[in-house]
């Protein structure tokens, strides 16, 4: 390159051009290089701007430079030196010489990818360009530029604000329409409607960039982690030098996606059912929710990232933003005492770290989760393969490249206060996740009774008389509800008097001849309607609900006389006080390491911790099947995972049973649901997740 400058300078290509741009964010003036090949642009700064309009074909580099010098332009030969660079390596210079070609041959042969390794490299995301649509836009617009001219903005919104009202009075049907979303009889209109927002998405940007002046060079299709998108080229928008014209092209899509769903929340109110509305409703909800949850990410290159970096006027967002958010990442960590990749003010670094470090987090989550996507999606073999090429290339190489700098640094370390301090950290990080120092685990429980016994009526009744309180002690025997039936009641009053009316009937012919016949059918009918009446007094007796062993009263419907409850509706529940048992459960990689010996504490959830310590009785040798008490279950907000199979609470990994006994007399009233902390073997973070990596793998490792 040297030896180059030190000759001649290379020529221009001609068709490059010139353009003025806004200044940069410290107001400096500034232009624009437009490169029509790539459809590119190349900002200049004032000095890149005169090296790039006194060049001459052919120059003499010192003759350059002093015929700057007298125009008052200071510029030595390094700076010259990184603009040739610059020009070369965007291919802003025209390549004539053997050197040239040969360098390009050489770019290009590095250039080329197998197409495995392309496939690697682009299986996220992939542009296929299908429309170059300029001549079309320019021939369409003058009708369209009347849309611009109406505000039917306005209209939109307002249809969409009067839609919102009516389907808050029809909240129901709103809500149950996403029943039968995806119902066959439907799904061709789904797709067909899919297709046309997204396509009015796309056309949003295309005729914003054509109100600003702006050529659309392409229109085609994506596909991000293979699911087909359509993207709108709108690179030529960047000669716009007004920041919120760019803002403007840029948030036009979602825009017109909002203005759709605004039409179609209204028409759904008004529609009568079918399938229209329910895409109506689809167009309403689903397909710009899900537009605003990928378009409007600041995190990724997408209509979110370039309004941003609009709305702060900072272009290269992204790429300078890391350099920054490394750069006081290192200094954060090894104090090199090294200036910012760009001069920056407090306010200004702390923005771009800030979004730097905000990046890293969103991928790292976010490639973790496609990962674990891509595995489940795709066919073991192929899944293995996405996972790692997914977890090596997006993950775990972007930090290897990092530790590789600071390899490179380190002969510019020094033990100083900034370095002192992270290596201290360093070593009480890696202290806490190697030292085995975790002896206590925590393990959701419930303290509940062995012997309980839930109370119900035996049939439809009316309560007569409520003995029960919550919490209260109770002696067997004692009657806590007495119901009564008025369908008992008047069975009993009929049969009386059918018993009644047969007694008479006997006492007559009792005292006269008649035949043997007709005494057997009195009796027999005399015996029917006794045996009636004491089933009937049976069914009277049940709904005198009694105590059947002392106890407390648990949970209880608060219910008082004159109240109708129905049959088998739980009324109450009765446990036996002397029964009491602590039931924790804790998964299989901790089983081995349970330690049974040391008493252990019972802290409810809402934070009473039982009066009298606990001793492990025993543990089930066997995994449950399924979880007997809800409120443990993640199902209902407890802290154990678990999924609802055939209306019960399965477990979704191996989880066994601990059975505690209460040491001493203490008291329970209620079950309670809480935790224990149990002791183990003393183990490391370090170790707890390595082996649940290795558990993963071994679980995953079958074909």
């Amino acid at each position: 390159m040297g030896e180059k400058s030190a000759a001649t300078l290379p020529k221009l290509r001609q068709n490059l051009t010139l353009l003025p741009a806004s200044p940069d964010e410290d107001g400096e003036p500034r232009w624009q290089l437009f490169d029509p090949v790539k459809n590119a642009f190349f900002y200049l700064s004032r000095s890149a701007f005169y090296l790039f309009r006194e060049w001459r074909y052919g120059d003499d580099p010192a003759a350059f430079l002093s015929r700057l010098e007298v125009r008052g332009v200071e510029i030595d030969h390094t700076e010259l030196e990184y603009f040739l660079r610059f020009l070369e390596k965007n291919h802003l210079v025209e390549s004539q010489a053997d050197t040239d070609i040969a360098r390009l041959s050489n770019e290009v042969s590095q250039s080329k990818k197998h197409l495995l390794m392309w496939l690697l490299h682009n299986y996220l995301f992939i542009k296929i360009p299908l429309v170059r649509p300029d001549l079309w836009l320019n021939r369409i617009y003058p009708f369209i530029k009347r849309l611009f001219n109406w505000r039917l903005d306005r209209v939109a919104l307002l249809l969409g604000a009067v839609g919102l009202i009516m389907v808050l009075r029809q909240w129901d049907t709103f809500t149950h329409t996403f029943q039968d979303l995806f119902s066959f009889s439907v799904i061709g209109y789904y797709i067909a409607a899919l297709v046309l927002v997204k396509t009015a998405h796309e056309l949003g940007h295309a005729f914003a960039a054509k109100r600003y002046g702006c050529r659309v060079s392409s229109m085609g299709v994506a596909f991000l982690l293979m699911t087909p998108i359509l993207y709108t080229d709108t690179t030529d928008a960047w000669r716009l030098r007004s920041r919120f014209q760019r803002l403007s092209i840029v948030t036009a899509g979602v825009k017109v996606e909002i203005y759709i769903a605004c039409v179609a929340t209204f028409l759904w109110s008004i529609v009568p059912d079918g399938g229209f509305r329910s895409v109506l409703f689809f167009v309403a909800t689903t397909s710009w929710i899900s537009s605003l949850l990928i378009n409007t990410s600041p995190f990724m290159r997408f209509d979110g990232y370039y309004a941003l970096s609009d709305f702060l006027g900072m272009e290269n967002l992204q790429p300078r933003s890391f350099l920054v958010g490394k750069w006081f990442l290192r200094e954060r960590l090894f104090g090199f005492g090294f200036l910012p990749p760009e001069p920056l003010n407090r306010k200004k670094c702390w923005l771009m770290v800030a979004y730097a470090w905000s990046t890293w987090v969103y991928r790292f989550f976010l490639f973790l989760g496609i990962a674990a996507l891509v595995y489940y999606f795709a066919f073991k073999l192929l899944g293995i393969v996405l996972f790692l090429v997914e977890i090596i290339w997006f993950v775990v190489l972007p930090i290897a490249k990092e530790m590789k700098v600071w390899l490179g640094l380190r002969k510019k370390m020094s033990l100083n206060r900034v370095s002192v301090t992270s290596l201290l950290l360093l070593v009480v990080g890696l202290a806490v996740l190697v030292v085995p120092w975790k002896n206590h685990i925590s393990a959701p429980a419930v303290a509940t009774f062995e012997r309980y016994q839930v109370l119900y009526p035996s049939e439809s009744s009316r309560v007569v008389a409520w003995n029960m309180v919550a919490n209260e002690r109770v002696k067997k025997g004692q009657l806590l509800v007495l119901l009564e039936s008025p369908e008992v009641e008047q069975e009993i009053e009929l049969t009386q008097a059918s018993l009644d009316s047969l007694a008479t009937r006997w006492q007559r012919v009792s005292a006269g001849a008649i035949d043997l016949m007709t005494l057997s059918t009195l009796q027999s009918q005399l015996s029917r309607e006794q045996s009636r009446l004491q089933s009937l007094l049976d069914r009277r007796e049940r709904l005198a609900i009694k105590a059947p062993y002392d106890g407390y009263i648990g949970e209880w419907l608060s219910l008082s006389k004159g109240d109708y409850v129905k049959a088998r509706s739980p009324l109450a529940t009765l446990y036996d006080d002397q029964s009491g048992v602590v039931k924790a459960y804790v998964s299989g990689h901790v089983l081995a390491r349970l330690q049974t010996q040391l008493p252990v504490r019972f802290i409810s959830n809402d934070g009473v911790a039982f009066p009298v310590q606990l001793a492990v009785e025993k543990v089930l040798p066997t995994a449950i099947k399924r979880l007997h008490y809800t409120g443990l279950g993640s199902t209902y907000g407890g802290a154990i995972s678990t999924q609802m199979m055939d209306d019960q609470l399965i477990p979704e990994e191996a989880t066994y049973e601990v059975q505690l006994s209460l040491v001493g007399a203490a008291p329970m009233m209620r079950q309670q649901f809480g935790k224990v902390n149990l002791t183990v073997e003393p183990h490391s973070f370090l170790g707890d997740g390595l082996r649940r990596i290795y558990g993963v793998f071994i679980r995953e490792s079958g074909f």
